[in-house]
């Protein structure tokens, strides 16, 4: 693909400016303390980065390595809009720490760029350059509270099997490409089909530790043990951001890597992969059953989703990739609004979040907004019908049908259903009495507002998209057709 340097650099201009900012704001840290400046100018730079990437534009390859079409636009802005919300559910936890707050921001801008790299990529080196670029500064996010030690434990564990996961990644590429001599992500599947004997073999192994690599990131059973130790640790807008934006930027990363061919001719893998999906989605589910922790329980919950956003990325077809990218924005408004209501009752003064079932009894009582918000995002995981949640679960369950993977739609249907009682009972406690704290509690200030404007429009985005869903839907066909 020939194109022209200005067209380039135009194609490239959410990255550039994306950079621009995380250059900003780093040269105001170093200049100055200003909490509440920096917060404005990172939601400045998302929001200024998130109208770049919605503007249309022809595809164009940026270098072999990335490729800026309406796929990786989409995304992108999508990635922008979650940091414009993580941004003031940050600056609300943020309010009463007593050390710098900073340096937050500039970590959060920087795991955005890296998200948004992964979107765009074309070519192993560009997937792993965004990857550890996102992960690396999710590193300094979850331990940013120093004096605790559980954010720096949960740091530590994401460290080291971030970097088990990457090592597999690199390992599989490097299988590939000792075989087919290619690291570009289009003409994989052929090189692949073309090769027989051991050198099949050594690809399809190749492929095997990628999607090892992938299940660790996405935390697929039984590469999920990572995930309720780091969620509970990392501060509440965190884990959110985590949750969201890296396990969705994740995602579609995969979903341009993947080459349907490719996984036909392993059914091996195929068979593997279906596995893996069936054991997401049971030990997510019966593990939240259990959890009395909320920010754990969220954990398994994001474990089942993936094995239901699994699903269409194994049974093909024509509804199977628009239910990957449908999924993923509902996935993203669901869990930023459910990390979000657990910011709004924490602080990163406190020891430990407000993440017990016990916190949030009487809650309704205590603070409406919050419980306004909070129950609908538990509806909207459940599957409840009026929410995004409820059409994203049809759309993975219209793909199995589409291709008759009957097995796969029911472990989706009984997961649903399994999920449905856990999301039931932390939405009911909220509306219990709860001795000694049935007082309103008045919380006027400006976190506060930032906090609940960033909730209100999260809440709106669900409801709206559930009730009207043709521009959620026309927006993830256009940005799938034009990345062909």
């Amino acid at each position: 693909m020939n194109t022209t340097l200005d067209a380039q650099l135009w194609a490239a201009a959410p990255l550039i400016l994306m950079a621009v900012g995380i250059v900003i704001v780093m040269l105001v840290i170093a200049g100055t303390r200003n909490h509440r400046a920096i917060a404005q100018l990172t939601t400045l730079g998302f929001v200024l980065t998130c109208i770049v990437s919605l503007m249309p534009e022809r595809a164009t390859e940026v270098t072999p390595l990335l490729l800026i079409d309406d796929y990786a636009r989409w995304v992108m802005a999508l990635i922008a809009a979650a940091g414009a919300v993580t941004t003031a559910l940050i600056y609300g936890y943020l309010a009463d720490h007593d050390g710098y707050r900073e340096e937050m921001y500039l970590l959060l801008l920087l795991a955005a760029f890296g998200a948004m790299v992964l979107a765009a990529s074309c070519h192993a080196a560009s997937l792993l350059l965004g990857l550890e670029t996102l992960s690396i500064a999710l590193f300094g996010m979850i331990a940013y509270p120093l004096r605790y030690a559980r954010p720096l434990e949960a740091a530590i564990k994401y460290l080291i099997l971030s970097a088990a996961a990457t090592a597999t990644l690199l390992l599989g590429f490097a299988f590939i490409y000792a075989m087919t001599g290619r690291l570009q992500f289009g003409p994989l599947g052929a090189a692949v089909a073309a090769l027989s004997g051991a050198d099949r073999a050594i690809a399809h192994a190749g492929l095997a530790l990628i999607w090892v690599g992938f299940a660790f990131k996405l935390s697929l059973a039984p590469f999920h043990l990572w995930t309720a130790d780091v969620y509970e640790g990392a501060p509440a807008p965190v884990a959110g951001f985590l949750a969201a934006v890296s396990k969705g930027a994740v995602a579609v990363a995969l979903l341009r890597w993947l080459d349907a061919a490719a996984l036909a001719q392993t059914p091996a893998l195929a068979h593997m992969l279906s596995v893996l999906a069936v054991a997401s989605i049971a030990i997510g589910n019966l593990g939240a059953l259990q959890q009395n922790n909320v920010k754990r329980l969220l954990a398994y919950s994001s474990i089942a989703h993936f094995g239901y956003l699994l699903v269409p990325f194994l049974v093909g077809g024509s509804v199977a990739r628009e239910a990957v990218l449908f999924y993923v924005a509902a996935y993203t408004v669901m869990t930023l609004g459910s990390f979000g209501a657990v910011a709004a009752l924490s602080g990163s003064q406190a020891r430990d979040d407000a993440d017990h079932l016990y916190d949030y009894r009487g809650l309704f009582w205590r603070r409406p907004l919050v419980t306004s918000v909070f129950v609908p995002m538990l509806l909207a995981q459940a599957g409840v019908p009026l929410t995004v949640g409820f059409l994203a679960k049809f759309y993975v369950l219209a793909a199995a049908v589409e291709q008759h993977a009957w097995m796969l739609a029911l472990a989706v249907i009984v997961g649903s259903a399994v999920g449905l009682y856990y999301y039931l009972r932390l939405a009911i406690v909220q509306f219990l009495p709860k001795p000694g704290g049935m007082q309103r509690e008045a919380r006027l200030s400006e976190a506060a507002v930032a906090t609940s404007v960033a909730l209100v429009s999260l809440v709106v985005a669900l409801i709206g998209a559930g009730i009207w869903p043709q521009p959620l839907a026309a927006a993830v066909s256009r940005a799938l057709a034009g990345s062909g």
